[in-house]
């Protein structure tokens, strides 16, 4: 599979001419999207029209390429735009606009209205719609439809499905270029329409900012710039009330579950822009809690809390589900006999913490084990899940990501997926199989890499855990925290509510890892341990570079070259970059395109806008796709492209189809930040460290960066900027109220 001259994609090829419009009629459809309206059309020109040749003909047909809605095979089109060279495809006109045009002559109108576009009609009734109704014929029936009333064997259903059909087909073009005036792009635009329908532009008018609640890709800004456009006043309600959403949304993507009112209110009116608005912001936030479209509860110190709905039910959810799962009497599932006969036959000798640990979560309904590397998490899990099997126990084994729980399968032997297949997602009602009415069936559940649980997907999954099944949460609480909103490692563990078991002592056969030792070191404000020079036995290197780019270029010889060439690893396979931010020289953006050259993919490709994906690209997934089961962070890998399709990525779990219009929910993954490593390990990790990264230098970044590698760690930059990190404690705070609900429930503090 291949592109072909005309494929999707978009030319990214320089324009050769200014703005050009063209007439034509369109003979075949290449391919068209309903969700983006990307479109591929053959188009015959009309004479009389200035159009590139190679000096020897001009062409009968040309390649159109842009958006369109509905484009029918036999309508005769005004196309504006400008002609370009497509580095793959070669020449093809790539239009802003597209104008559906009457036909030219009474034989174009019998060949349109007979082509497949109309069902139903052939040419015979099409030659006397048109002997009836004349050149005017479209008009006319979008005018009155009844003016097909009587023409011979024109069904009455067929009619009015015709009516229909050139109504729309006119709308939505009259939609699309209104929208475009608006200043919106094409894509925007696109996803407009298929969002908001027929009476897109009634809707927009009645209230822009409905655009940025219900349109992905529209944020408030553009919402707001569009409204104000259209003489909306600044303290228009509307206004104020999308103000105060977009404030309250933006902080869960800052990792809030809630804000203070006083915080709102004042972070809305900045992003307002409007000063003295208190009062009135105050009455549209009484007027969105009446609506049900905010929650306001109880007060702290610094006020009202206010969330979105969805987190308020979560966060409340999961602190009453915890607390009715603490309540429960369990039994234990080993004795302190059956554990040592289990170290004995497995060569163990366990520390007086891990043993007391394993009998701890074997007789707690819900515990909590912690701890950094090396100190034994892994082991203590199997002899858990070990122990429980021979006791008869049916486990399951969950991690937030794909990676995780390939982690966990392997270090138990038993099978393990994602949190939200073991909940099992059903696309009709828009929610998981397993929750309280239909919990899951096993007597004890382990969920490992908990620093990646948002308060929404721990809510889920405490409620399918039914009261006879145990609960085993295993994390470090030094990580990163989790991308989605909430801080529920760290709520759960200062709440003294759930049994916690912290591994401290360090295994020695961790022990001369610099990769565990120097981790610690980092946890302890220390600068990491580095061997002596021309040493190639050990498993943590820095490689000194002070200049942003000099960094960049040092890294590339450092994955491609020197790591293959002293220690033998595929770099493709083996070595993953994890840098602190994605702009710079150093920052993930240049360094996928760098290393993504150095790797020198090429042959079957598909371009959309700006980008290229080729076959054997590593990509990422960048948001949670619960119908194909692939959720934000997980790395894959293309294995076919289709021009007209899209394209497939091997998944360490499944592979995954891409239509064109889901490409922008991958991203490379040659280079990817720290915080989207999250639950991932691979035998080597390099990260770049320059000043430049200076916003993001923090201890719990480099920590998690250094704990994501199984077997080497490369650090490439400066030693300014690591000191930097190191001492740098701070983290943004999180607003949270889950660890004072647990403690609210009166749960009895145990282990």
């Amino acid at each position: 599979m291949g592109t072909e001259r005309g494929t999707p994609g978009g030319p990214p090829g320089a324009s050769m001419d200014g703005p050009v419009t063209l007439q034509g009629t369109i003979e075949v459809v290449t391919f068209t999207s309903t969700e983006t309206l990307y479109s591929v059309l053959r188009v015959r020109p009309e004479d009389g029209q200035e159009l590139p040749s190679d000096g020897l003909f001009r062409p009968a047909r040309i390649t159109a390429v842009g958006r369109a809605p509905g484009p029918e095979v036999g309508q005769r089109v005004r196309i504006t735009g400008r002609w370009e060279e497509h580095p793959n495809h070669g020449k093809q006109f790539s239009f802003d606009s597209l104008e559906p045009l009457a036909p030219a002559d009474t034989e174009g109108l019998v060949a349109y209205l007979s082509s497949p576009t109309f069902k139903g009609i052939g040419p015979t009734i099409a030659q006397r719609i048109v002997d009836r109704l004349g050149e005017e014929a479209l008009d006319a029936i979008r005018e009155d439809p009844s003016c097909l009333k009587g023409i011979r064997g024109l069904k009455e259903e067929t009619a009015s499905a015709l009516a229909r059909a050139l109504e729309s087909s006119l709308g939505a073009h009259k939609t699309l270029a209104w929208l475009r005036s608006l200043g919106l792009g094409p894509g925007q635009s696109a996803r407009i329409h298929t969002a908001l329908g027929d009476k897109t532009e009634e809707k927009i008018k009645e209230d822009p900012y409905q655009l940025a609640r219900i349109v992905e890709g529209v944020g408030f800004a553009t919402a707001d710039r569009i409204a104000l456009g259209m003489d909306f006043s600044e303290d228009d309600p509307r206004r104020l009330a999308a103000g105060l959403l977009h404030t309250l949304r933006r902080s869960a993507d800052s990792g809030h579950t809630y804000l203070a009112e006083p915080a709102l209110l004042d972070e809305s009116a900045t992003v307002l822009g409007l000063d003295d608005c208190g009062p009135a912001l105050r009455g549209e936030l009484a007027a969105l809690r009446s609506s049900e479209a905010v929650v306001i509860e109880g007060e702290n110190e610094e006020g009202r809390r206010v969330y979105l709905p969805h987190l308020s039910a979560s966060e409340r959810g999961l602190a009453r589900q915890l607390s009715e799962l603490l309540s429960v009497n369990a039994k234990s599932l080993a004795t302190a006999d059956q554990l040592s006969a289990a170290e004995a036959s497995s060569g163990l000798e366990l520390h007086p913490d891990q043993r007391s640990a394993v009998l701890g979560l074997l007789a707690e309904p819900v515990g909590l084990l912690t701890g950094g590397p090396g100190v034994g998490k892994t082991t203590i899990i199997r002899l858990v899940v070990d122990l429980a099997m021979e006791a008869g126990a049916k486990v399951a084994l969950a991690s937030p990501t794909g990676r995780a729980a390939k982690r966990l399968a392997e270090a138990t032997g038993h099978e393990a997926s994602t949190i939200h297949r073991l909940l099992g997602w059903d696309p009709h009602k828009r929610g998981f199989q397993h929750d309280h009415e239909s919990p899951l069936e096993a007597d004890l559940v382990v969920v490992d890499e908990i620093s990646m649980l948002d308060v929404v997907l721990a809510y889920h999954l405490c409620q399918a855990i039914g009261p006879s099944t145990r609960l085993v949460l295993v994390g470090d609480p030094d990580q990163l925290p989790s991308v989605g909103p909430g801080n529920v490692l760290s709520d759960l563990l200062d709440s003294g509510v759930v049994p916690v078991h912290r591994l401290t002592e360090i295994f020695r056969q961790a022990a001369g890892s610099l990769i565990v030792h120097n981790a610690h070191r980092v946890l302890a404000g220390e600068l990491p341990v580095l061997p002596k020079a021309g040493d190639r036995s050990r498993d943590f290197y820095f490689f000194p570079a002070e200049d942003p780019e000099a960094c960049a270029d040092l890294l590339v010889d450092v994955v491609t070259k020197r790591i293959p060439e002293t220690f033998g690893h595929d770099w493709m396979e083996d070595v993953q970059v994890l840098a602190p931010i994605y702009k710079g020289d150093c920052g993930v953006d240049v360094l996928n395109a760098r290393l993504r050259e150095a790797h020198g993919v090429g042959g079957m490709q598909l371009e959309r806008g700006d980008k290229v994906w080729r076959v054997g690209d590593r990509v990422i997934q960048t948001r949670n796709d619960y119908e194909k089961e692939v959720f934000n962070g997980d790395l894959g890998r293309i294995i076919e492209v289709d021009a007209k399709d899209g394209l497939v990525v091997r998944f360490p779990e499944r592979d995954a189809g891409y239509a064109l219009g889901e490409l922008s929910d991958l991203s490379p993954a040659y280079a990817i930040t720290v915080h989207r490593s999250q639950g991932g390990e691979y035998p080597v990790v390099v990260m770049p460290m320059v000043t430049q990264h200076h916003v993001m230098l923090q201890r719990n970044l480099l920590y998690t960066a250094i704990t994501r590698a199984r077997t080497l760690v490369v650090v490439v930059g400066s030693r300014r900027a690591m000191e930097r990190a190191i001492s740098n404690t701070e983290q943004a705070e999180r607003t949270s109220y889950l660890r004072e609900r647990l403690r609210a429930r009166g749960a009895t503090p145990r282990g």
